[in-house]
């Protein structure tokens, strides 16, 4: 699965696109190879466009548009899902790091400050317990917090967060996960029967950018790779019957 899922970041599409082209003109078939290799520095350059990663990622972010934590609606529970930055120094406004406050741990920790939910739920590998840590040295209650560290990817995120929030009698939270990733994060929860409010949380690896939109930048490239990986995401969760 690993493999299959460093096939969809561009770069590598590229270089399979560049030895198959090589191959080609091994062989000469030059027309072919050339017309491989031509493909793959397009393509490359293409998804290290921040015109093509914004393209990929507004249909993913649109339905989900960042809100202040205090307007969201009460819930049993708030979930936090791990795989995004984790905060560089604090989780404040007023901490160095000028993301910290608005990733998704802190995020998370505005809506638990704004009385949204009496309980936080940290799901995702051993980085839910590093969140867990982080959200007690902020003041966090250790018995509001409840770690899920057994999950590898979003399917496992839903069943496993599902079953511990069911067995509290907890079943409407509010999810705090990065925009693009929402989607398919909402259909996977509210597929184990929750009763799901998207939450989504601002991530520093997913910026704005305002240089010329047609000039490749390597955040654009990382981006249109986590967006693609969204795009087949939610294919393959749809077809395993996941969402």
């Amino acid at each position: 699965m690993d493999l299959i899922e460093q096939l969809i970041y561009p770069l590598y599409q590229a270089a399979l696109l560049a030895v198959a082209g090589l191959f080609f003109l091994c062989r000469r078939r030059y027309r072919s190879g050339l017309a491989l290799l031509a493909s793959s520095v397009g393509w490359l350059w293409l998804c290290a466009t921040p015109a093509m990663a914004v393209c990929l990622r507004a249909p993913l972010e649109h339905r989900y548009p960042p809100r202040e934590a205090s307007t969201y609606s009460k819930a049993d529970a708030i979930v936090i899902l791990g795989g995004g930055t984790l905060p560089q120094s604090g989780l404040d406004p007023d901490a160095e790091d000028p993301y910290g406050a608005v990733t998704r741990l802190g995020f998370g920790l505005q809506l638990f400050r704004s009385a949204r939910a009496d309980m936080v739920l940290l799901s995702g590998d051993d980085q839910a317990r590093r969140m867990a840590r982080r959200l007690e040295r902020q003041g966090v209650p250790v018995d509001a917090l409840q770690t899920e560290s057994a999950s590898m990817n979003t399917h496992e995120n839903a069943a496993f967060s599902a079953a511990i929030l069911k067995r509290e009698g907890r079943e409407r939270v509010l999810l705090v996960t990065s925009s693009i990733h929402m989607p398919r994060a909402l259909a996977a929860f509210t597929n184990q029967g929750l009763d799901v409010i998207p939450a989504p949380a601002y991530d520093p690896i997913y910026p704005s950018w305002q240089a010329h939109p047609w000039w490749p930048r390597r955040a654009a490239l990382r981006l249109s790779g986590h967006c693609l990986r969204e795009y087949v995401g939610m294919w393959w969760y749809r077809m395993r019957g996941w969402t």
